[in-house]
């Protein structure tokens, strides 16, 4: 019987980890799994919770394993596990995802599993917790309607053919809940970088003759509050990287940033108001929130376009200063990587 490796980073994930736990111990699924836990230096009862798991769960091949401070990123993290896998198929989850049916794993794992595709990815959704942002979650939750059940494979003259924004719709994935045979993984690889390596290997997987799933009934809760200066370092990577892979800029110039800044914050306060349901307390919290972190998003994302030949004009001084601000994020995420997507 075939047999699949559940592979899921962990770093101070108590509270969060429990529920994914539970779920993957309650679903519906017909097949042998390991568990491998990678867990990045957790000093806050993770480690003691997973020992726990592991000893009330003895007929389940659990693996715990150590992965230092400075050795954690999300490609390298990944494929350590895949080597030590036992299973032909792995599935990658983050620690604070929660699958929202006992069909989960069936429908995420049925197009690898059958043959129909390399991978495979969920459909995650904003809802399902205590508290999240019904704001977030009014634009998002539909986005998958607009995707294809299967992408790929495309020779590299028709990539070269397409659009900036076709290549990373074609090449979208998510590692959050992800499906890979394991043969494919080991011989392509997450590339090497420090966020991202989900799309960076969807790209190279629709390159080299293999087709990539999107698993429409395997949906999952995934959200977690943001800072400011989080949000503006993930931005700022993510539109460096599709610059690099896609040539795809999100935006133009510093007049670029003003007008889509301002459309997508009128466009949120609107929501707010008018199109969800909460006590006015509430949608005010949100609206602030948004203003917060969709300023950050649009902001960091200007800050990865920047290069040196955009040192001119009336903004040169400010120019400079986000420049050095970009120079030391991607330092800081080269070293660390970044903890929780």
């Amino acid at each position: 019987m075939i047999m699949f490796s559940i592979i899921i980073l962990t770093k101070n994930s108590l509270g969060v980890v429990n529920r994914l736990v539970d779920s993957i111990l309650s679903q519906d699924f017909d097949y042998p799994f390991e568990i491998i836990f990678m867990d990045n230096n957790s000093r806050d009862g993770t480690l003691q919770y997973l020992k726990e798991v592991k000893r009330k769960n003895s007929d389940i091949e659990i693996k715990i394993l150590h992965v230092p401070e400075n050795e954690f990123s999300h490609s390298a993290t990944r494929m350590k596990a895949a080597r030590l896998a036992k299973g032909e198929f792995l599935i990658f989850f983050t620690d604070d995802i929660l699958p929202i049916d006992k069909h989960f794993l069936e429908n995420l794992t049925k197009p690898v599993r059958i043959g129909k595709a390399s991978a495979s990815y969920g459909v995650f959704q904003i809802g399902g917790m205590t508290r999240f942002d019904p704001i977030a979650a009014y634009l998002h939750n539909g986005w998958f309607e607009g995707y294809d059940d299967f992408t790929g494979p495309i020779n590299p003259y028709c990539w070269s053919k397409l659009t900036p924004h076709m290549r990373r719709k074609l090449s979208n994935f998510d590692n959050c809940a992800s499906c890979i045979r394991k043969d494919v993984l080991l011989a392509l690889e997450f590339p090497p970088v420090s966020y991202g390596e989900d799309m960076t290997f969807a790209k190279k997987l629709i390159l080299n003759n293999h087709k990539v799933a999107l698993a429409k009934s395997a949906k999952f809760y995934h959200w977690h509050y943001v800072k400011f200066t989080y949000m503006l370092k993930r931005m700022c990577v993510d539109q460096i990287l599709s610059i690099r892979e896609f040539d795809l800029y999100y935006l133009s110039g510093a007049r670029g940033l003003l007008k889509v800044l301002l459309t997508r914050l009128i466009y949120r306060i609107i929501i707010g108001i008018f199109l969800i349901d909460s006590p006015i307390k509430e949608k005010l919290y949100w609206i602030i929130y948004n203003i917060k972190i969709t300023t950050a998003d649009f902001l960091g994302k200007y800050i990865g376009t920047l290069e040196p030949k955009d040192l001119r004009g009336p903004l040169v001084v400010f120019k400079k200063k986000l420049l050095r601000l970009q120079k030391d994020i991607v330092n800081e995420i080269d070293r660390r990587s970044i903890i929780r997507y």
